[in-house]
């Protein structure tokens, strides 16, 4: 089935209805950085290694190899957004937001190199909107791949909980195009936000990894007054399986099933004038509010996918049971959300039992309340100019925070940095589904 008659199903399959929609709160046109004292780290003088060295993940060794870069000697006070080694901003693409008090943390995975820090805030309340300086978190040295020990190398997507926590997945690896380099194991690292400091890495044994191992996000499963009995469910995008991680026993397992892989009839996109094919399996994890059970349901997809999954969390938590060979009804196919809604991140608001989608081939964001047929997804905004690639969806309290980063363009084009790339869109959850499906006032009258 070509694009265009795709696309004619879609209109009779998705509830496109005028509303609101989602507002722009913050955007860039290219992602620049609150330099100390107005200039990059260690810009002007000698020379840099980058990267510092190699991780090797069969020996567990990191090896040291310099790769020099002539910096320019001297003192500077040219803003710092030109190219060199350490600072490229072509390279510099936001892949995740998500919202602490009156902090919007803005993740840039280093998927080339040129990307100082990769983890970074900026503040809510600020008065600039537009191009505002990406701030490291925690600081400048626990960015950089010159610090000593442990740094944060390469992160997609944070997770906070209630219990004032940023969780996240380092993959430790700088994913240059035919030359990567694994700087140093892949963890899950867990910070205390109230004082900024790790609490947590947990290495990931490399029995829970496969070759083709990608995980890019993390959803965190606990409830606000048993904060040691948290657990993360990591989805692997590349190795088609799902990580469970326990807090308490610092301990994690490998699921696997076949709902974890890509569907090969989903695997054709269009996106900002690209068409291209991708394989990505199993993407993010969305939780709904606990159930007479005590546990909650997983809702689950692939990209690559039109299909929606739930399991419960009962089977996840319990290791024998998420690791048995063959889970019977576990498993749940919950239904097809129609053509073109192949997704990438996706979060619910609990309170209302609201799914929020990003539908990356159709530059939109929908909403599908979990109680109604998944036939009643609708849409919630839509902009085939503006909303190009969500990359990450979240619900931070009673508001939905969106980012979309133009990915395939940089991926298979070329980015105009004169021009607006990188947004991130907020609205509260009420607000964003008036006039939808999954308005339950509406609903009610209809």
């Amino acid at each position: 089935m070509n694009f265009l008659a795709s696309l004619l199903i879609l209109l009779g399959t998705f509830s496109v209805i005028s509303t609101r929609g989602l507002r722009e709160e913050f955007t860039w046109s290219r992602i620049s950085y609150d330099w100390p004292a107005g200039t990059p780290p260690r810009f002007g003088g000698g020379e840099i290694s980058f990267p510092r060295g190699r991780y090797d993940r069969t020996t567990g060794r990191t090896t040291t190899r310099r790769s020099s870069t002539s910096r320019p000697t001297g003192s500077t006070t040219s803003r710092p957004d030109t190219n060199d080694a350490y600072y490229i901003y072509q390279n510099n693409i936001p892949m995740g937001a998500n919202v602490w008090n009156e902090k919007l943390f803005i993740t840039v995975p280093r998927r080339r190199v040129g990307v100082p820090s990769t983890l970074n805030y900026i503040w809510v309340n600020s008065s600039q909107h537009h191009n505002v300086p990406l701030k490291p978190y925690p600081d400048w040295e626990s960015n950089s791949l010159e610090a000593s020990g442990d740094k944060f190398v390469s992160v997609y997507r944070v997770a906070v909980d209630g219990c004032d926590r940023l969780w996240f997945v380092d993959t430790g690896r700088i994913e240059t195009p035919g030359n990567p380099d694994q700087i140093q194991p892949i963890a899950l690292v867990i910070m205390d936000l109230k004082t900024d400091r790790v609490l947590q890495r947990h290495v990931f044994n490399s029995s829970v990894l496969r070759s083709g191992t990608s995980l890019a996000s993390v959803t965190v499963d606990v409830e606000d007054d048993k904060c040691g009995d948290a657990f993360a469910y990591i989805p692997d995008l590349g190795g088609f399986g799902l990580i469970v991680y326990s807090l308490r026993e610092d301990r994690a397992w490998r699921l696997n099933h076949n709902y974890f892989s890509f569907e090969p009839v989903a695997g054709e996109f269009m996106i900002g004038g690209h068409r291209f094919q991708w394989n990505d399996g199993i993407f993010s994890i969305a939780l709904s509010d606990l159930k007479s059970d005590g546990h909650r349901d997983a809702y689950f997809h692939s990209m690559a996918g039109f299909n929606q999954y739930r399991v419960s969390t009962r089977v996840l938590r319990n290791e024998t049971l998420s690791t048995r060979s063959y889970h019977d009804t576990d498993f749940e196919h919950v239904g097809s959300r129609g053509p073109l809604s192949q997704t990438s991140s996706s979060d619910l608001h609990k309170t209302h039992g609201i799914l929020f989608l990003g539908l990356v081939n159709q530059n939109a964001l929908a909403c599908w309340n979990i109680a109604t047929p998944l036939s009643d997804i609708s849409i919630v905004h839509k902009n085939d100019e503006t909303m190009i690639y969500p990359s990450d969806v979240k619900v931070s309290g009673d508001t939905i925070v969106l980012l979309t980063n133009t990915m395939p363009v940089f991926l298979y084009g070329t980015l105009d940095y004169d021009r607006t790339n990188f947004r991130v869109w907020v609205e509260s959850v009420d607000m964003a589904i008036r006039g939808t499906k999954c308005d339950k006032s509406r609903r009610s009258k209809s």
